[in-house]
């Protein structure tokens, strides 16, 4: 039986390669080539890719600069970004239907974020940012860059990327 979905080309694989980090990059080129996969229960902590993709959000300043705070033009912004994070990590964290494998140490180091990013975004002091009206001075917030350190060290738990290695491929790769 033939799908009726579009398989990526090799360009469009490439452009996810160089954009997002290894882990995310194949995990979006494997769900894209074996559809069946959607359909299947997620019972380990790398079936849960959007978690993935939402703690790397938060650990890459970069990435916030250039999508966050669009205002109605398209990108993402802190608001979306923090509550897709927060929604997976809870149903992550939730055993009372049955526990995602994953080590001891990530689940300490995804509940410690967890309340980290709670933490920040429901203080008064943080800037009110839903729709991306404040998203700037989130970014520039000095305790929003320790938590984005803290973030880099949980995505780099989970995924066994790292993050370092792969920026200076990819810088490497845009200066030539």
């Amino acid at each position: 039986m033939v799908s009726n979905h579009e398989k990526m080309t090799e360009k469009e694989k490439q452009e996810h390669r160089d954009f997002y980090p290894p882990f995310i990059a194949e995990k979006i080129i494997e769900l894209n080539e074996n559809r069946d996969i959607n359909k299947e229960v997620p019972t380990k902590i790398t079936d849960f890719y959007p978690l993935y993709t939402a703690i790397w959000k938060i650990s890459n300043k970069a990435y916030q600069e250039e999508y966050w705070g669009k205002l109605g033009q398209w990108g993402d912004n802190f608001g979306e970004t923090i509550e897709t994070f927060r929604m997976d990590c809870e149903a992550v964290l939730d055993t009372s239907d049955y526990a995602v494998e994953m080590t001891p140490k990530q689940r300490e180091m995804l509940q410690k974020f967890l309340r980290i990013v709670e933490d920040y975004s429901g203080d008064t002091t943080t800037p009110l940012s839903r729709y991306g009206e404040n998203d700037q001075a989130i970014i520039n917030d000095p305790r929003w860059q320790e938590i984005g350190k803290y973030a880099r060290k949980v995505y780099e738990e989970l995924s066994g990327d790292d993050l370092d290695a792969w920026e200076k491929t990819i810088m490497t790769k845009n200066n030539t």
